[in-house]
């Protein structure tokens, strides 16, 4: 009996302290552990100013907005570094819940996840060396020409290859600087966001600039994916919420000066 008795007290003071924990969490504006919402967010680790690692911190544009997200949203969020086609399995295969890597809507894409409200628009161009003389897309035709392995770059150079019958060698990388390739030569050009190029030409001081290329073929329109499942809507709904106080507040444009020196978040 007394063994029992002090069982008894025992769960009885260890109720107690847990309500009286939790009144203090709530009284100091916490939320119990129990409570707290965690979202898996995937990005890269060399897409600078996107999302890149520098002296093992992660960071970029992409870095701050979801930890502003997670802030207003109530969502612990959890970063997985991998490269884009890496990011594009985990998400399929459930292990995060979101890719964060200047992802487009495409009709595909969207067959296959539910997106959020969209937060940046961006456009591809050529990428190609400053003494270059090609200045249009048919000076392209021929030439040996790179872009990303598996996102919007392959499936737009494609697009452009076939629109205008360029005949491009093309060549497809997963976490190579395209940059440096079109420097040493190794490339004549290659093909991918303006604004990523923009700013990895003006912080390395390559030998390189933006063609210019006059097409819309390679515009894209940035959202967040989510799985097509109740509870990937749920987040998907949840985050355009947070996603359009962002913009009518001023905060999208404030980190897009911040990490690109120009407003992307706007059409």
């Amino acid at each position: 009996m007394c063994v029992c008795m002090i069982i008894i007290s025992l769960v009885g003071c260890g109720g107690a302290n847990k309500a009286e924990d939790a009144a203090k969490a709530s009284a100091a504006g916490e939320k119990p552990a129990a409570e707290e919402k965690v979202i898996r967010v995937g990005t890269g680790g060399t897409y600078n100013p996107w999302c890149f690692k520098e002296n093992d911190k992660l960071q970029g544009f992409e870095v701050d907005v979801w930890n502003e997200i997670g802030k207003r949203a109530g969502y612990k969020v959890e970063f997985t570094v991998s490269k884009f086609s890496g990011l594009v399995g985990l998400l399929d295969a459930g292990q995060i819940d979101t890719v964060a890597h200047q992802m487009s809507i495409t009709e595909e894409r969207q067959e296959k996840y539910n997106f959020t409200q969209p937060y940046a628009y961006s456009k591809y161009d050529f990428i190609v060396k400053k003494d270059s003389p090609y200045t249009t897309i048919e000076d392209m035709k021929g030439k040996k020409v790179g872009a990303w392995l598996g996102g919007n770059g392959e499936k737009t150079l494609k697009a452009l290859n076939e629109e205008y019958d360029l005949g491009l060698d093309m060549k497809f990388y997963d976490g190579t600087p395209l940059e440096k390739e079109v420097e040493t030569g190794r490339l004549d050009a290659c093909w991918q966001g303006a604004i990523k190029s923009q700013t990895v030409i003006k912080d390395g001081n390559l030998d390189a600039k933006l063609m210019g290329a006059q097409t819309e073929i390679g515009s894209e329109v940035n959202a967040y994916p989510f799985a097509k499942t109740e509870e990937g809507q749920k987040m998907a709904e949840d985050i355009s919420k947070v996603i359009k106080e962002m913009h009518e507040d001023g905060t999208f444009s404030e980190l897009s000066q911040k990490w690109f020196d120009l407003d992307t978040t706007k059409k």
